[in-house]
């Protein structure tokens, strides 16, 4: 089942970003990171943290890199939501990170975006 995933997630990434998805195959989560943000692919680092739930890092890196904080949001709502349980982490009750608004249509809009922007940058390397 995993290995279908990866391969999924790899087909038509770029190469840091099938390099990034190997190291993490490998359970070389840190290297992942390293990898994608070397790259300058932050959205990929951010997600990566989102899949793995490691919520607290994915909303660390948007806060650091200013980009994609709704996104972190929205799918640690949902999260909560689907597992009936509260918020309780210090990072996301701040009032800051609260007020931020979470609309569905503008973070799916963003995220098209970035696929976008990583598939013609994978096609203008080949």
């Amino acid at each position: 089942v995993y290995k279908r995933q990866y391969q999924r997630r790899v087909h038509g990434a770029t190469t840091e970003g099938q390099n990034a998805e190997l190291a993490l195959f490998q359970r070389r989560q840190e290297d992942a990171e390293q990898i994608l943000l070397q790259a300058g692919l932050i959205y990929r680092a951010i997600r990566m943290h989102i899949r793995l739930f490691n919520f607290e890092k994915a909303l660390q890196l948007a806060i650091q890199y200013k980009t994609h904080i709704d996104t972190v949001l929205a799918f640690r709502q949902k999260y909560l939501k689907d597992f009936h349980k509260e918020e309780t982490s210090e990072n996301f009750l701040k009032p800051e990170i609260r007020q931020v608004e979470v609309d569905w249509d503008k973070i799916n809009q963003k995220i098209a975006h970035e696929q976008q922007a990583e598939a013609e940058r994978g096609s203008a390397k080949q």
